[in-house]
């Protein structure tokens, strides 16, 4: 980047993406729980990688009226599914038998595929267009910190702004969340006890403004982090509401976080303290989550995106 992020914007940056992460799981689940819902995600992405790679099908298959037919989608194994989440072939195995007994995929003996009916429903529809708010505000809130100010130029036509480029954003947004995989199993040990020891931590923080970020004087150190006393433990019971995964098996994940020492157990509720985020993987996957957002939102500029929001903001201010 042209210019050093502030330690502060940086964190800032990390908590919003922490909570936009969540939320998009949470769309990608068609009601089910977190678990189906990177699933979902990494099933589909597969099926329609020929598209993410050339910028003419981009366009083609932007809007929601135009969702790639069946026989553009190419079916995926389940053992390449288990290996790019880093979860037990068994439980993908098993979760995806579940999928196709509800209808949500088809697999077949070359594997699996979302095809386009389910991709195509009104409750698809209203979904996705909620996973296209949320990159948008998520890209202004970020321009509110002063990041993302050396983006690439478009260098294609805008979108017409009464047919959003909808599916686009999903697929880039969802390439950019499927990134974060890895390191959450890498770090945490698993991919329910990564997706928890998220959400404990957004439920922590998410009350907090954007403009706290910290000690701006204290680095990568403790002190530099918001004070514990800022933070709001959140209860188990809370927690498999939120994510849609059972009480029993929220408790057992969160005290292997606690015996682990990667969260504490207080008496309203868990809490990832200052002391653990300043720990060097946290951290690292902090100064990760920066590129992979300038990643994502670069390929939305290089679509004209980012150009057609600016110019829905500049018309909304001028007939203010």
């Amino acid at each position: 980047m042209a210019h050093e992020t502030p330690h502060t914007s940086i964190r800032v940056a990390a908590r919003l993406a922490n909570g936009f992460a969540l939320d998009l799981v949470k769309l990608g689940g068609f009601g089910r729980d977190v678990i189906d819902g990177l699933l979902l995600v990494a099933i589909s992405q597969a099926n329609v990688a020929q598209i993410t790679r050339n910028a003419e099908l981009q366009r083609t298959y932007a809007t929601l009226d135009q969702p790639p037919p069946d026989d553009m989608r190419r079916p995926v194994s389940v053992s390449a599914i288990a290996n790019s989440l880093r979860i037990p072939f068994e439980t993908a195995r098993r979760r995806i038998s579940a999928l196709a007994e509800a209808g949500v995929v088809k697999t077949a003996h070359r594997g699996v595929i979302l095809p386009t009916a389910p991709l195509n429903s009104p409750f698809y529809r209203m979904g996705a267009e909620a996973n296209y708010a949320l990159v948008r505000n998520l890209y202004f809130r970020l321009r509110g910190l002063g990041l993302l100010e050396d983006l690439p130029r478009p260098n294609g036509p805008p979108f017409d702004p009464d047919h959003p480029p909808v599916r686009l954003v999903i697929r880039l947004s969802s390439d950019y969340l499927l990134r974060l995989a890895e390191p959450v199993t890498q770090y945490m040990g698993d991919l329910v006890s990564g997706l928890l020891l998220m959400d404990v931590i957004h439920a922590n923080t998410e009350h907090l403004p954007d403009t706290e970020g910290g000690d701006a004087d204290g680095g990568w150190a403790a002190e530099g982090f918001v004070p514990d006393v800022q933070r709001r433990p959140v209860r188990a019971t809370a927690l498999s509401e939120r994510l849609g995964i059972p009480l029993e098996t929220v408790r057992r994940h969160l005290q292997r976080l606690v015996d682990a020492d990667r969260c504490e157990r207080k008496e309203d509720g868990y809490l990832v303290p200052a002391r653990i985020l300043a720990r060097a993987p946290f951290v690292q996957y902090m100064l990760d989550n920066q590129s992979h957002l300038h990643r994502l939102y670069a390929g939305l500029a290089d679509f004209g995106v980012l150009s057609e929001w600016e110019r829905e903001i500049l018309a909304l201010r001028g007939a203010a």
